[in-house]
């Protein structure tokens, strides 16, 4: 009977004393936050990702220049009509333009990492890719309503070709003045 005691009395003075320790733990916590002079730690300032290497702005411009090359082809190739002989003026276009693209955007990029401020390489490569592919899903809607008045489908080819190389002017225009992300303030 005296060990069962003596279990049960260990047993009340864990307990006992586990009840001190959670109670004096709540209190400490409510006291902490309760006390003006403690003060949480101030979060991170959130910074912008880093500026894309150059070869990302490389391969970006490499799908650019391919589309605006391609575009570029189909209008060459069209002068007397699209026939299925005209495929070597897209194959042209679409392999300078993507090559001419390429070098664009990597060389973008290598003068982004060299500013005092980066991105702006990439700003630009972002919007002549945003502006060609809106200016050709425009130009193609365009086409298409022209098509549907003049029972000619080719317009719309003609008028996404057109659209997507205005529309990679304009964002080459666009991401040049845009806003930098990576300048501070």
């Amino acid at each position: 009977m005296t060990r069962s005691v003596a279990h049960l009395g260990s047993f009340r003075s864990f307990t006992s004393g586990l009840l001190v320790f959670v109670a004096f733990s709540l209190g400490a916590s409510n006291a902490a936050h309760a006390n003006p002079i403690y003060s949480a730690p101030t979060p991170p300032v959130q910074l912008p990702p880093p500026p894309p290497s150059p070869f990302e702005t490389g391969m970006r411009g490499f799908g650019t220049g391919l589309v605006a090359g391609l575009a570029g082809g189909y209008l060459f190739a069209r002068e007397d009509g699209f026939h299925a002989r005209d495929w070597r003026p897209l194959v042209a276009g679409a392999a300078v333009g993507a090559l001419c693209g390429g070098v664009l955007g990597f060389t973008l990029g290598m003068v982004d990492n060299n500013a005092p401020v980066p991105g702006r390489g990439f700003l630009v490569m972002r919007g002549m890719a945003y502006g060609g592919t809106f200016g050709m899903v425009t130009g193609g809607i365009i086409g298409g309503l022209a098509a549907l008045s003049t029972d000619k489908p080719e317009h719309i080819l003609f008028g996404a070709a057109i659209g997507t190389l205005s529309g990679t002017v304009l964002g080459l225009v666009l991401g040049s003045v845009e806003k930098n992300p990576w300048a501070g303030g």
